[in-house]
């Protein structure tokens, strides 16, 4: 008789890692922790400094893979290689260093199951710092303020789009997405901040949709060696978040979608943030570090009189 294939898992959680071990054991303890046990897990080290196949192994669990790239790949291409070695028809990209709430894979397949039409489902997001304790800064707390619907809700065309471009409220670690619908390199080098962001943007621009589920699932860790710490700290991310802001007007003017490009337009959050981190870096003497963001910050206020005189 013919050996039966084992079933697929109904999620996939693949984890690209470069280093941490510490962040990275704790990552794979969430996933270990949920209360859905049919998950695979991909760990995709990008030929980083401190291998984790030891680390991996220790678990002893067949459901646990670890690869390791042959070489550095960078973020986005890393990214694309985790969603490669997925099998199951559901994806989640488990930042190393964050870790899941475990009611997360139970909740996200049943939402995505009731709703087979969307490309992805989200939920809301819990903020903790380097040691794990609950941590806010002030964008996110400004990110509370956005207008949304309390109960899970569709994120569609262009009033979803716009919602996003105003207020970025979407933590796109907690995005699993339905592999059937995203291509095979959904993630572009040209970015390493708003890699994520850009792809979102495409998927609903191209009339798909996302599930929001309104449950705090997902635990988002915020340190100062992170790439998002360190991408903020040199004016890097700001670049990055202007020139996609830009870029976004133009798309969704083409579209016609009007909501989009005006919150695009605007970008409200993104100059908060930097002039909130140009008056911090002044307040604690990086001169250096405040003058790029005030010039960063004058420079797009007068692009945008430029183009809307």
């Amino acid at each position: 008789m013919a050996a039966t294939a084992a079933p697929l898992p109904a999620i996939t959680f693949a984890i690209p890692y470069y280093r941490n071990r510490v962040y990275l054991r704790q990552a794979i303890e969430s996933v270990l922790a949920q209360t859905l046990d049919s998950w695979e897990l991909i760990v995709v080290d990008d030929a980083g400094p401190e291998p984790a196949g030891d680390l991996v192994a220790s678990f002893n669990d067949e459901r646990i893979r670890y690869v390791r790239n042959a070489s550095n790949l960078g973020l986005a291409g890393n990214w694309n290689e985790c969603l490669r070695n997925a099998t199951a028809p559901l994806v989640t990209l488990l930042h190393a260093d964050d870790r899941l709430l475990p009611a997360y894979a139970a909740e996200v397949v049943c939402a995505a199951n009731a709703h087979p039409d969307v490309a992805a489902v989200f939920t809301d997001t819990v903020i903790i710092g380097p040691t794990g304790s609950p941590a806010r800064s002030l964008p996110d707390m400004a990110k509370r303020l956005i207008g949304r619907p309390r109960g899970d809700h569709d994120v569609v065309g262009d009033a979803g789009l716009a919602g996003i471009a105003a207020g970025n409220y979407l933590f796109c670690p907690t995005l699993c997405y339905r592999t059937a619908s995203i291509d095979r390199e959904p993630f572009d080098a040209r970015w390493k901040f708003v890699l994520d962001l850009d792809h979102i943007s495409r998927l609903l621009l191209s009339g798909r949709r996302l599930r929001a589920v309104r449950r705090p699932l997902y635990e988002y860790r915020r340190h100062e060696f992170n790439e998002t710490a360190s991408m903020t700290a040199d004016s890097q991310r700001f670049e990055e978040e202007l020139r996609f802001a830009r870029g976004l007007v133009e798309r969704a003017a083409l579209m016609g979608w009007s909501r989009t490009a005006r919150a695009a337009r605007r970008r409200l959050l993104v100059r908060a943030h930097l002039a909130i981190q140009m008056i911090s870096d002044l307040g604690r003497r990086r001169f250096a570090a405040g003058k790029q963001k005030g010039s960063l910050l004058l420079h797009d206020l007068g692009h945008r009189r430029r183009r809307h005189p």
